[in-house]
C-alpha cells in the first residue's frame, strides 16, 4: 500500500531528495508547506540529531492530525576533524563558506589530511503529535581529490563510499540509492512499517 508522508523541512533540496527516495520505493512525499503557511520551528539542539528530528516532525504534526509527518536531520562527520561539523553541518559550513562552494572547501580542508568520512542521518516519523519510529543510517567512505560525476549533485560528488571507487555521482541510481545515508533511512523506516517487500 503507498503511504503518503509529509516532510517536515524548509530545505527544498532535501524535500526533493526525500520525495525521490520514496518514489523509488512506491510511496508519496510532499513539503509541509504544500499544506500550511511556512511555520517557524522550534530551536534545534546542537547535540542530537535524533532531537531535532523529533522536534520538527511533531511541530507539523500537531497541526496535520492523522498525517505521516517525517523530519530528517543530518550531518558530516570527518575523521580529521572530530570536533566540527556533525549535527552542526549546515550550520558551521554556512559560516565557513560564504561562497557556497562547499565541495571545493571541504577537499581542501582534508587536503594532506585523513579524508576518511561518515555522513549520518537520523528520520523521526511523528502522527498526531507523536514519535511513532525512527530510522537511522550511515555512511562511510572518503573525500574523493576532486569532483566526479554528473548523476547527482552536492556531496554526491565528492563522496565515495567505502569498497567503492566511484563517487555516488558517478553511480547509477539504484547502486547510488543503496548506499546514500538518507536513502538508506528512509528504507529503514519503510522496512519498519512494512513497507519494502
Amino acid at each position: 500500500m503507498k503511504n503518503n508522508f509529509v516532510i517536515a523541512t524548509h530545505n527544498t533540496f532535501k524535500a526533493d531528495e526525500i520525495q525521490n527516495i520514496l518514489r523509488f520505493y512506491h510511496q508519496w512525499g510532499e513539503i509541509y508547506t504544500d499544506k500550511l503557511p511556512r511555520q517557524h520551528f522550534p530551536s534545534e539542539s546542537t547535540t542530537s540529531y535524533q532531537a531535532n528530528a523529533n522536534k520538527k516532525a511533531i511541530f507539523i504534526s500537531q497541526q496535520l492530525p492523522g498525517a505521516n509527518v517525517i523530519a530528517d536531520d543530518s550531518g558530516l562527520e570527518l575523521a580529521a576533524f572530530p570536533a566540527k561539523y556533525g549535527v552542526q553541518t549546515a550550520r558551521e559550513l554556512a559560516v565557513e563558506v560564504p561562497d557556497g562552494q562547499l565541495n571545493r572547501y571541504l577537499i581542501q580542508l582534508v587536503n594532506g589530511k585523513s579524508r576518511k568520512f561518515t555522513m549520518k542521518t537520523t528520520i523521526a516519523l511523528a502522527v498526531n503529535g507523536h514519535i511513532s519510529n525512527i530510522a537511522r543510517c550511515e555512511l562511510t567512505g572518503v573525500i574523493a581529490p576532486e569532483e566526479r560525476g554528473t548523476n547527482s549533485t552536492g556531496f554526491d560528488r565528492i563522496l565515495i563510499p567505502d569498497g567503492e571507487d566511484q563517487t555516488l555521482a558517478e553511480m547509477s541510481r539504484p547502486k547510488r540509492i543503496s548506499y546514500l545515508h538518507r536513502a538508506r533511512a528512509v528504507k529503514n523506516l519503510l522496512d519498519q512499517l512494512g513497507e519494502v517487500k
